[in-house]
């Protein structure tokens, strides 16, 4: 046997601290997602309300860092639009408008999201300043002289021509300082979410003047729903020369700034499912920078969060005129609407936007499976059963072979049985004994590992999927399931609705993460029993472990890992009638009582690592069976002469 201790294997990791190494990863995910579920995300949810009531009461926050900045008195957000001159916008995801005091973009909602499911809000990207959570978008010149007067935050722009802003209908903002520059604004609104900014200056001063454009997003704390979940990427975020940029607003609150040149890029906030950026012009040294100005912790929820660019510089001869045009998106990160941008408008990595993580290879293929069967289906939750189906047929080799071996494991589990009871405390020969009853029969427990390490995978990249993709949030299923992207809304705490009290977030356990339970101990009825008491407890109690977790993780994920179980149930019991294996779902057997006392009784084993050691052991020193064949020296090479 391979001796773990003898000095040439000093860098070999043990089998048996391989499987307590596998144990714990899979308890400390357990654990993870746990205290995820139950204690940071409440945390979340708090902060998030505290916020806003913070907003509402409007308290006034004295000077704070470098930067003073100070809370607002926060009216309503239709109030403060109410206020002063606008233009409107529209089309048919946006509508919005333009505050013509600084030509800002700070108003802008989605036709077709709403904040809850009763539809009765739409969600807002951009709001005014005075509002709660403001957020907005600015352009303008940084004169080269300091004596030339440029627009600012508080110029009022006049309209020339159309007063609405639609598609195919463009917008001209235009004014004229003292010294005879005129400045002109024109905008275009496409179908969807993408605005051109075309910055015009005609000279008429009588000198050369030196412009810089810049384009700007500036947000006062953190953004309404913001969660900060390690799933979900939420802050700066841009893509800037070659390299992607999502630091975060608490990098971003330590550094106060940062700044980077390069000829294409683009910049801006995201949100879990919305995204506001400036496109500067592209093949040209443009400055991207980040900044913010506030306190060091923004639990007041005051700091000023700055995107912005500067272009490169535009020199006008008098008589001259010049202009810089940029793009804006603001809307929703529908993965496909952002690639078509991202490749018609020649925008760098634009859907990066959306952070499918590092199983991006796998979650890709399962959102466009998902989109697809969607609109082929009308219904996503059907989607999720087809591409459950879908998955468990392209890895049905894997898991063929690995119910096999569980069915082998389960047929012979009344000799392992007798083996007990034959040798007793003798832990040495009776795992001997095991590992050449299995070698004898056929059976292969290292085969069940391999299917179950898929899985992990798999089950990430579908979790990101449902988490970060907004064409799955609202997406109803039948029933009381209404959104796939949250939670199961039901518990069996109150009966799945019929007592009339609802239970703490906790106890939310819904029918699909208990039809999920009642799918994994059917399972564990048909695998054969661990040999380690151990083992064997934390198989009894991971179905009701793991139904815990999963109840608070979106009902898609659910719906998939229940109808996942199920046909693996199926497959199973095949493949055991196939081989005369007796199968009993409901109660316990003798065999299996008996089973359960010797285990209890008799030492714990480990038949696996000892076949892993053999396995070890031949790679490292052969097969002792085979015949040996000495090692005869090398022949002598041929001298090679060239022919004269």
């Amino acid at each position: 046997m391979l001796n773990p201790n003898s000095p040439n294997n000093k860098d070999q990791m043990h089998p048996e601290d391989m499987r307590n190494m596998f144990i714990f990863f899979v308890l400390a995910a357990f654990v993870y997602f746990t205290f995820d579920a139950f204690v940071l995300k409440p945390q979340r949810d708090a902060m998030k309300e505290r916020n806003k009531v913070e907003a509402e009461i409007a308290q006034a926050v004295g000077p704070a860092g470098q930067a003073a900045t100070q809370t607002e008195n926060i009216k309503d957000r239709g109030e403060v639009i109410a206020t002063g001159g606008r233009i409107q916008f529209s089309n048919n995801e946006l509508h919005g408008s333009i505050d013509l005091s600084g030509g800002r973009i700070d108003d802008a909602a989605l036709n077709k999201y709403f904040k809850t499911l009763e539809k009765e809000e739409n969600v807002t990207v951009l709001n005014p300043r005075g509002a709660a959570f403001p957020r907005s978008i600015e352009y303008g010149w940084i004169a080269g002289d300091k004596a030339i007067a440029v627009p600012g935050k508080n110029t009022n722009w006049q309209v020339r021509g159309n007063t609405q802003l639609s598609p195919g209908n463009p917008v001209t903002l235009s004014w004229s300082n003292p010294q005879g520059l005129t400045f002109e604004r024109i905008l275009t609104l496409d179908e969807s979410f993408m605005f051109s900014v075309t910055q015009r200056v005609v000279n008429n001063a009588g000198r050369k003047v030196t412009l810089y454009p810049y384009g700007l997003i500036s947000q006062k704390g953190l953004p309404d729903g913001f969660q900060g979940a390690w799933v979900s990427y939420e802050g700066p975020v841009g893509f800037i020369g070659e390299e992607l940029s999502n630091e975060g607003y608490k990098t971003l609150r330590k550094e106060k700034k940062a700044v980077s040149h390069a000829q294409q890029g683009w910049l801006g906030f995201t949100d879990k499912y919305w995204l506001t950026a400036l496109i500067p012009p592209q093949g040209q040294n443009v400055k991207y920078s980040y900044s913010y100005a506030g306190p060091d912790k923004d639990r007041e929820n005051v700091g000023l969060y700055q995107a912005d660019f500067l272009g490169a510089a535009l020199e006008l001869s008098p008589g001259q005129s010049g202009e810089v045009q940029s793009r804006l998106f603001v809307g929703a990160k529908r993965v496909q609407q952002l690639q078509a941008y991202e490749k018609g408008q020649n925008i760098p990595q634009f859907g990066l936007s959306v952070d499918f993580g590092w199983f991006w290879f796998m979650s890709k293929p399962f959102f466009y499976a998902l989109h697809y069967l969607n609109l082929w289906i009308g219904n996503m939750g059907i989607a999720i059963i087809i591409m459950t189906i879908m998955i468990r047929a392209s890895v049905f080799p894997l898991t063929n072979t690995s119910y096999r071996s569980f069915a082998k494991m389960k047929k012979v589990s009344p000799l392992v049985t007798e083996m007990r009871e034959k040798y007793g405390d003798d832990k040495q020969k009776m795992q001997a004994e095991l590992v050449e009853m299995y070698q004898r029969e056929g059976v292969n427990p290292m085969s069940g590992c391999l299917p179950i390490l898929l899985q992990i995978p798999i089950f990430f990249a579908l979790y990101k999927t449902f988490f970060v993709t907004i064409e799955l949030r609202h997406a109803p299923f039948f029933g009381w399931i209404q959104d796939l992207s949250a939670a199961d809304p039901t518990s069996v705490f109150n009966l799945f609705g019929l007592i009339p009290w609802t239970p703490p977030g906790f106890l939310i356990i819904g029918v699909w993460p208990c039809l999920m339970l009642v799918a994994m101990i059917i399972q564990k009825k048909l695998n054969p029993p661990p040999q380690d008491p151990l083992q064997r407890d934390m198989a009894n109690y991971m179905p009701f472990l793991f139904a815990f977790i999963m109840s608070q993780f979106a009902a898609g994920l659910v719906v998939y890992w229940t109808f996942s179980a199920f046909i693996g149930v199926i497959q199973q019991m095949i493949i055991m009638k196939s081989l005369d294996v007796p199968i009993h779902l409901f109660g316990e057997t003798e065999e299996e009582k008996a089973a359960d006392e010797a285990i209890d009784k008799g030492p714990a084993l480990h038949p696996l690592t000892e076949m892993m050691e053999d396995k070890v052991e031949d790679v490292l020193y052969g097969d002792d069976d085979e015949p040996k064949k000495p090692i005869s020296p090398p022949k002598p090479k041929k001298s090679k002469k060239k022919k004269k």
